[in-house]
């Protein structure tokens, strides 16, 4: 018995003891063995030789990018590698994002002065009496303005410039506005006739209208009636396969713009002031080739506290343009913020009536306008449903008054939503990749001496084409090519191709310059739960993590360290099969494809979907693994932060822009 109790007591005694040593171990040894092992696993990543580009950081980085020469591909096999998905604007798992907005609501004290239809002051007709005056608004520089004398103005006199301040009294009662209408330049008019068009010249004019985070689904749900107009009546062609090429509005425009990107030109961000420059200085704009064929210019943005080129670009150091749109909205957001009414009208009316009058203004002129429009989109794009009404019944005015009648009209969006739910959705990441980009011609221009370039317009519409594709095809406005040009499919390995020019059928997303992060023409495998890869995959997320980390850590004293929190997502590129086998072609006149090629894949693309912790950023980030030397390729300007991240990087936006995306200021955690 006394045996018995004893091993009893001695039992307790061990299970007690092995109890304590557990919990001992799970509240000292064991979480030194987790971190243990996350610093094993990032050492193991360290077997990848990491390679990071694309650094905004530092200027001395930068390196020209060298136009692709892929030979993969036919200049025109009858086989299209590229297949863009067909997707659905009422998609059952989007649908839930999208509502009917309510319209705008302004102020209901009526504005007492306004702009006529033949671009003249007026007042409503109960301040007839009024006595009103007017400042001109000029512009000193992109982010200073300069003020004119008050001057009397009457009714039916023309502004002194395209911008003032107004002032109207009656009685005891005043009303202070703004007001935008387009003065004749003389300078511009004076220009124009002493330039001479090209002898090749296709005689149009341009006129560009856009809308910011405007994807080609989003037009049809929010602008329906602009759409069926643009199509059925101005008979306008969608391109379907329009694909993006880099991240943002900048990344639209200036290869629009330049046909070229902002890494292959000098440096113009705000960051590096005194070793950068300015926009104007250094960048082929495209408006200046049209200004020197004897068009009058317009460039307009109506957000001037987000534009294009002056957020995190230094900026115009003189007026890009003869007609140039930032002063008054500078001036406007000065007054009243961001909103979206002038007094208490929509801004969208003085918005369309300004492209109106620059087109009736300069009838006698080839003209050339940008107008881009964020207000009603960009922020939220259910907002842009507002804007249908009178963008349709703009439309109509300028096609029936025959403002377009020798003008190519151009309808885009620069990129889908960037962040929200929409965007964490498989459809959103395409959307964003896929904005809305159309091109309507003068039906007489269809019928007669663009009949070759309008069917290439139609041919082209399904095949893969970029923002470097419309630098070409504007350039193609200033010469238009030779017939047989017009019937020759284009050489694949140049990055800018024309789409008033065939298009070759077997065009990749390597040959058109877009980088497989943003190709929606590529396959790729879901391989989130795959148990083969899940420790690579593992990895691989530690080290975008630490690469980010790694960016920030010049600035630790502001932005916390993030770690991983989870790997939520990730796929693998599965390449195409006809690109792996394609030879040649096996013909003379090289249309029959000889898809008898060997090649196998020597480069791995990874795609993941992260949440960094502390400040749960969710990052998709694409990731290029060369087999061969084991290099793993960090793209900085292939990861995207899709959820929003408020105020939480605010102590280091005004000191560095691009750390914005990986910062998380320490007093938000």
């Amino acid at each position: 018995m006394l045996f018995t109790h004893r091993r009893r007591w001695f039992s307790v005694i061990v299970l007690t003891s092995l109890i304590l040593t557990f919990f001992l171990f799970m509240t000292t040894i064991g979480p030194k063995i987790n971190r243990d092992a996350e610093i094993v696993m990032l050492n193991d990543a360290k077997d990848f030789n990491v390679i990071v580009i694309g650094s905004e950081i530092d200027p001395a980085s930068r390196k020209p990018v060298t136009e692709t020469k892929s030979t993969k591909g036919s200049e025109d096999s009858n086989k299209k590698i590229c297949n863009v998905p067909k997707l659905d604007k009422d998609a059952a798992d989007v649908a839930r994002f999208f509502k009917s907005e309510t319209p705008t609501h302004c102020y209901a004290q009526p504005n007492w002065a306004f702009i006529d239809s033949n671009g003249r002051f007026a007042t409503i007709l109960s301040k007839a009496t009024s006595l009103c005056q007017v400042q001109a608004i000029q512009r000193q520089s992109d982010h200073e303005m300069t003020y004119g004398q008050w001057i009397d103005i009457r009714v039916g006199d023309p502004l002194p410039s395209d911008f003032v301040k107004v002032n109207c009294s009656l009685g005891e009662h005043n009303w202070d506005g703004l007001l935008m209408s387009v003065v004749r330049n003389e300078k511009a008019v004076e220009r124009a006739k002493n330039r001479k068009q090209p002898a090749d010249w296709s005689g149009l004019d341009v006129f560009i209208l856009g809308h910011d985070s405007a994807s080609h689904m989003m037009y049809l749900r929010k602008l329906p009636k602009t759409v069926a107009y643009f199509e059925k009546i101005m008979g306008g062609v969608v391109f379907d396969a329009y694909n993006i090429v880099g991240d943002g509005t900048a990344r639209a425009f200036v290869p629009i713009l330049t046909g070229q990107t902002e890494e292959e030109l000098p440096l113009t961000r705000q960051q590096w002031f005194s070793k950068s420059y300015y926009v104007d200085d250094v960048y082929p704009f495209i408006w200046k080739n049209f200004s020197d064929a004897g068009y009058v210019t317009l460039y307009g943005e109506d957000e001037a506290q987000i534009g294009t080129f002056t957020f995190r670009m230094k900026g115009f150091k003189n007026q890009p343009t003869d007609h140039y749109t930032r002063t008054y909205f500078q001036e406007h957001e000065k007054l009243h913020g961001r909103t979206r009414c002038s007094g208490s009208s929509p801004f969208y009316e003085s918005w369309f009536r300004y492209s109106k009058e620059f087109m009736k203004t300069y009838k006698d002129f080839p003209r050339f306008l940008l107008m881009f429009m964020g207000t009603f989109s960009h922020s939220d794009y259910n907002r842009l449903g507002q804007v249908d009404d009178a963008m349709v019944k703009h439309l109509k005015e300028m096609h029936e008054g025959g403002f377009f009648d020798r003008a190519l009209v151009v309808m885009m969006g620069d990129h889908g939503a960037r962040f929200d739910e929409l965007r964490n959705t498989h459809q959103g990441q395409l959307e964003e990749r896929l904005p809305f980009f159309g091109f309507a011609l003068p039906k007489k221009l269809r019928e007669g001496k663009m009949k070759a370039a309008w069917e290439n317009l139609l041919r082209n519409k399904e095949i893969l084409s970029t923002p470097f594709d419309i630098h070409a095809t504007l350039m193609d406005v200033l010469h238009i090519p030779s017939e047989q040009k017009l019937k020759a499919v284009q050489n694949a390995s140049k990055r800018s191709l024309s789409l008033f020019r065939p298009l070759p059928l077997s065009r990749t997303c390597e040959q058109a310059g877009v980088a497989p992060h943003w190709c929606t023409c590529l396959d790729w495998e879901n391989i989130t739960n795959l148990t083969s890869t899940k420790d690579l995959l593992q990895r691989i997320a530690l080290v975008v993590v630490e690469t980010i980390n790694n960016l920030t850590k010049p600035h630790r004293a502001l932005c916390a360290p993030l770690h991983l929190k989870a790997l939520i997502h990730a796929q693998r590129m599965v390449p195409n099969e006809a690109l792996l086998k394609f030879k040649k072609t096996k013909d003379s006149d090289q249309i029959v494809p000889d898809f008898s090629g060997t090649n196998t894949l020597g480069i791995v693309y990874y795609q993941l979907k992260l949440i960094t912790t502390p400040g749960d950023a969710e990052y998709e980030i694409t990731l290029r693994h060369e087999l061969s030397s084991n290099n793993l390729i960090v793209d900085l300007t292939s990861i995207s932060h899709i959820n929003r991240y408020g105020d939480r990087p605010h102590c280091i936006i005004e000191k560095n822009y691009f750390l914005g995306t990986y910062c998380v200021c320490y007093d938000k955690i």
